[in-house]
């Protein structure tokens, strides 16, 4: 299991250096214009394909696999009459092409009700002209885990790529089920193929370090193995609240090194199911 972690691309440098194997690629930026989500620039123009080129080589060149990506999600996608609706949709069109021309396998959109998100889904994907990365529906707080099953199963049947992102925060803090995270796992089985791994303590989004919250991590990292997960072991954390400098770079350093032995109890579960 790869070790990755959710960042801006231009932040690929410092997760290869602080031994990340893999990047999910955030471009939730490349929307919005306002503290505390500066503008990303980095769509803008025609020729982005150009500067995606050089972070492309630049990716190559560390070591780190670009495998999975974070769309825009910060609007109404199911409400076009909501104010720059057209350009945050054609933004996050323009997303969706770059994470596949990144070589992205999949890319992150935020659950809604069940038949809002099945058309937006195929809307997206028509209008944006992707042909091979796939969907995955992420897991929010105020939808059940039935009505995930429900818009992805739906899509599946179509015959569309699609799959979930598993946000163990979010399944922790969800109201409408029974938040215990491993069974949920096991529920969804093989339809995860990406995570957003975070902690809490049930009351918030706090989006925090492993063993910090209530989250019960080796049942989980049992749990995910049990059901044959194949992708990576992504962090979505926000390093950004720990200030620069040493204490970031120890921040970074623990990270790397507790992601490392929850995936040695993935590996380790793995083997025995295999011997």
């Amino acid at each position: 299991m790869l070790l990755s972690a959710n960042a801006d691309i231009n932040q690929a440098e410092r997760l290869a250096a602080m031994g990340y194997d893999a990047i999910d690629v955030g471009l939730c930026r490349v929307i919005y214009n306002n503290d505390p989500y500066p503008h990303n620039p980095m769509l803008d123009g025609d020729d982005y394909e150009k500067i995606l080129d050089g972070h492309i080589a630049k990716c190559q060149k560390l070591g780190l696999k670009i495998i999975t990506s974070h769309i825009p999600y910060r609007f109404n996608y199911a409400d076009p009459t909501i104010e720059k609706y057209d350009y945050y949709y054609n933004m996050t069109c323009r997303a969706l092409r770059a994470s596949e021309y990144l070589g992205a396998e999949w890319t992150v959109v935020h659950m809604r009700k069940p038949e809002e998100t099945v058309a937006y889904v195929k809307r997206l994907i028509a209008d944006s002209g992707v042909t091979r990365i796939g969907i995955a529906i992420e897991n929010i707080i105020n939808y059940t885990i039935d009505e995930l099953i429900e818009a992805h199963d739906r899509l599946a049947a179509e015959g569309y790529r699609v799959g979930i992102c598993f946000d163990t925060g979010h399944c922790h803090i969800n109201k409408y089920h029974e938040n215990d995270v491993a069974e949920t796992v096991r529920r969804l089985g093989s339809r995860i193929k990406m995570l957003h791994v975070h902690d809490n303590i049930r009351t918030a989004d706090n989006h925090n370090v492993p063993y910090t919250g209530s989250i019960p991590w080796p049942q989980v990292m049992a749990a995910l193995a049990d059901v044959g997960y194949e992708g990576a072991f992504n962090y979505e954390l926000r390093p950004e609240k720990v200030p620069e400098g040493e204490a970031r770079d120890a921040f970074d350093r623990y990270c790397v090194a507790l992601g490392r032995t929850l995936i040695g109890m993935y590996e380790a579960r793995r083997g025995e199911i295999e011997a």
